[in-house]
């Protein structure tokens, strides 16, 4: 086969294979644009309309709620109103005239009507016999005006309040002048809907009912009634009711501002509507009724016209609101012409109307559209620039592709005379053919030092593997020593913890000063083991982070309120500042309480007594910012470099007079730099020390977790409770065994006296566990005066019952297991 040299080569390729290439790359790449925004517009519009069908949701749910509670808050008082006006026609004698005693006068008309302008205003028909009987009722019924007037001015909602009778006699706050004409000379109060829907036939339960929308006898336009029966024993004397205006619904509920330009509208349980705006009107072919002229008497119940019913109205689109209804759906979509809306509802418990909410989907895909056509506009001006760039490198590339080749050629000429010095093995690696004398040349060399390679990677491994195997035997070393230590170290703590109590009064006070030596000695050593153990699995890339969404304050204020006791047995001021701003973040929370609670007792040891603290918890846009800053011994400059390094401290002096191994430093950096945060410290000898901690809030992976559980805070803060126990025995001896368990399970807190205990469980909340061997009923009193029932767990012997155990949450056998506490 000729060989070809490598310029020769470069520059048929060149003009062969760049041009065609490119131009298809470039047509892909814009096909895929194209594609990727028609793709990401389809998945914007299906998440913004979902986010908009929850966003209405929840108004359309606050809303059905805030008309609920103004309804109940308007049934309430009807319910108030009954019971007061119930007792008063059982107790006509004791009644009082709170706006002096009443006059009368019989109208033109024969209306019998009060005179006297204050309170209420008061009608009889001409067609009722005023004898001695109905002028006492329209006397002693003057009650009733306190009440009235009170829930007229209290609630803004209600218009009037009144009372109708049986013998059509009605008394109406406020007062209306010249009754008589408004009304005319008789009206049959059993004839309308704001009295027989209180009946005994339509309410035998008695309770306050709703009328639908109805023209108001009394001239105050539509209206809704909130009406209740008045009992005299099972004898019917009338109706209490209080008046809304829909005017008022319309101007509190339909002009509600809502995203996406939406609108409410209101229907009755049968379909009649209640409140519409104008848009719902100009889809209908229907206008509002607000107002009407009173030119004649009103003498019977009447309602809205049958085209304002929802259920029976001709319109094309009243079938789609039909279906909502009778069918009971949330969601629905509805299309006019072409455009296509969306329908919610939702009821209004306490009196069965539909709220509803239409939404154009324009509105909602507006910025969508948008964003979609200037991104099609971007692309379309790619094109252009694409079909420019190609003609002029078309240009530029023939004009320099003979340099271009001498430019490529002559390194690798260099390149090829390098490697041939490279020396050969034994170890053979197959040729690859090929027609190019510079390449075949440089094929030859690479080959020797492949060679020499490859037999350099073999050792490379075969040490890898050793010090693997030597890093595991190391790991498992120290794994199985910790556990060796650990388990004796947990039981000289918690015995010397116990007995330095000292609770029989056998030990003198130097002998309790040993026992706290030994308790001391034995956390420190406990802490030493897991620092080194930290370390270990650091330097082996074992430790793997434990992310959850955790409110930061909340972990704050509690590793705040560990070191509070501290602080103060050392006669140190610590004080905590967090931003009210913090909230949740998306982090590893053992692993921010380890770094905090590594730096916070750096600085209780060094801080000498009568000295300040401040621990500071800071908003920094992504990061929260940790601050502990204190008054203590401080760093020198020339130290501060290598406080961070491994089993380093400022000098032995620190060692010997404040103990420590100069881990704690080096596990927080390395954990920091775990959680893509860091640390630095500034520091002068005599005035103290200051370390900042940045930690990310990782806040677009909170959003994720909200999704899937919003109710995440409240079920971490009943995990953390779970965590933690206060244990109460007038026997450790007895009781060390379950002890021992016990710590390896729960955090606990294990005290012989009882006040302490109750001191504990008020300062920070967890669960009891008491053996109730020995209480005194002095004791007993205090447990349930001093401890929720929830958070107690009480022992008892094997063969015993509790005298607590219908107070208790749980009750266990002293010869109990670990699963009975969970």
């Amino acid at each position: 086969m000729a060989k070809k040299f490598l310029q020769q080569v470069l520059s048929l390729h060149f003009i062969k294979f760049s041009l065609i290439p490119i131009l298809v790359v470039e047509v892909a790449l814009l096909i895929l644009y194209f594609s990727i925004n028609a793709y990401i517009s389809s998945k914007n519009t299906n998440l913004l309309l979902n986010e908009a069908q929850s966003h209405v949701k929840d108004i359309l749910s606050n809303e059905v709620e805030l008309i609920e509670d103004k309804l109940n808050e308007v049934s309430m008082m009807a319910k108030l109103l009954q019971n007061e006006h119930q007792v008063l026609f059982k107790n006509l004698k004791n009644n009082r005239l709170p706006n002096g005693k009443p006059s009368f006068d019989v109208a033109p008309n024969g209306v019998f009507y009060k005179t006297n302008k204050v309170g209420s205003s008061v009608y009889y028909s001409a067609q009722t016999k005023i004898d001695e009987k109905a002028i006492e009722k329209a006397t002693f019924t003057e009650a009733m005006d306190t009440s009235f007037k009170s829930i007229t001015e209290i609630n803004p909602i209600i218009v009037a309040a009144y009372f109708n009778s049986w013998d059509n006699m009605n008394r109406l706050y406020p007062f209306i002048d010249k009754v008589y004409e408004q009304y005319g000379p008789h009206i049959q109060m059993q004839d309308y809907n704001f009295y027989y829907l209180a009946d005994l036939k339509h309410n035998p339960k008695k309770e306050p009912v709703w009328t639908g929308a109805y023209l108001d006898p009394a001239g105050n336009g539509w209206m809704l009634s909130c009406i209740v029966p008045i009992y005299n024993g099972d004898f019917l004397e009338g109706v209490t009711g209080l008046d809304i205006t829909i005017d008022s619904f319309i101007k509190n509920i339909l002009n509600t501002k809502l995203a996406y330009n939406a609108k409410f509208f209101m229907l009755s349980k049968d379909g009649m509507i209640i409140a519409m705006p104008e848009k719902i009107e100009n889809l209908l072919g229907l206008k509002e009724l607000k107002e009407h002229l009173y030119t004649d008497n009103i003498l019977k119940t009447i309602e809205k016209p049958e085209e304002f019913n929802i259920l029976k109205n001709k319109s094309p689109f009243a079938s789609h609101f039909k279906n909502l209804i009778e069918n009971n759906l949330e969601l629905d979509s509805l299309k006019i012409k072409d455009d296509e809306y969306l329908t919610l509802q939702q009821s209004v418990k306490e009196t069965d109307w539909k709220l509803m909410v239409l939404i154009d989907k324009k509105e909602i895909f507006n910025s969508i559209e948008n964003l979609k056509e200037l991104s099609n506009q971007i692309g379309y001006l790619a094109i252009g620039f694409l079909l420019l760039f190609y003609v002029v490198f078309f240009y530029m590339l023939l004009k320099r592709i003979n340099k271009f080749s001498k430019v490529i050629t002559e390194p690798i000429i260099k390149l090829s005379d390098q490697t041939s010095e490279i020396k050969s093995t034994d170890f053979k690696i197959e040729l690859i053919k090929t027609d190019i004398r510079e390449i075949e040349q440089l094929n030859q060399n690479f080959t020797s030092m492949m060679n020499e390679l490859n037999d350099s990677t073999r050792k490379l491994y075969e040490a890898k593997e050793l010090a693997e195997e030597l890093s595991r035997a190391k790991d498992d070393f120290l794994a199985n020593m910790s556990h060796e230590l650990k388990t004796p170290l947990n039981s000289i703590n918690v015995i010397s913890e116990l007995m330095r109590n000292n609770n029989t009064g056998n030990l003198d006070q130097k002998q309790v000063k040993s026992l706290e030596i030994i308790n001391k000695c034995g956390k420190d050593l406990l802490y030493l083991i897991n620092d080194v153990l930290d370390i270990s699995k650091l330097e082996a890339g074992q430790i793997e982070l434990d992310y959850t969404t955790l409110d930061v304050k909340e972990l704050m204020e509690t590793i705040n309120d560990m070191f509070s006791s501290q602080a103060e047995e050392k006669g140190i001021n610590l004080s905590l500042e967090i931003d009210k701003s913090l909230n949740f973040i998306y982090s590893d929370e053992s692993r921010i309480k380890q770094i905090v609670k590594n730096l916070l007792s750096n600085s209780l040891k060094f801080t000498p007594k009568d000295k300040n603290i401040i621990f500071k918890v800071k908003d920094e846009d992504k990061f929260i910012k940790i601050i502990i800053e204190d008054e203590g011994v401080g760093i020198p400059q020339d130290k501060l470099e290598h406080i961070f390094d491994r089993f380093k401290q400022v000098d032995t002096s620190i060692t010997r007079q404040y103990g420590g191994t100069g881990l704690g430093l080096a596990i927080c950096k390395d954990l920091l730099i775990l959680l893509d945060g860091e640390i630095k410290v500034s520091s002068e000898v005599g005035s103290g020390s200051r370390f900042e901690v940045l930690i990310p809030k990782n806040e677009d992976k909170i959003d994720e977790v909200f999704k899937k559980n919003f109710e995440l805070k409240d079920i971490s803060k009943s995990e953390k409770l779970k965590d933690k126990i206060l244990v109460y025995n007038s026997d450790p001896v007895s009781f060390m065994h379950h002890i021992m368990e016990i710590k390896k399970h729960f955090e606990t807190s294990f005290t012989t006296i009882l006040d302490e205990l109750i001191k504990k469980y008020k300062k920070e909340t967890s669960k009891v566990l008491i053996e109730e061997k020995n209480l005194t009923q002095n004791d007993i009193d205090k447990i349930l005066s001093n401890i929720r029932k929830e958070d107690l767990i009480v022992i008892v012997e094997d063969n015993e019952d509790s005298k607590l155990k219908n107070f208790a949450d749980k009750t266990i056998k002293k010869s109990f297991n670990i699963e009975d506490l969970y």
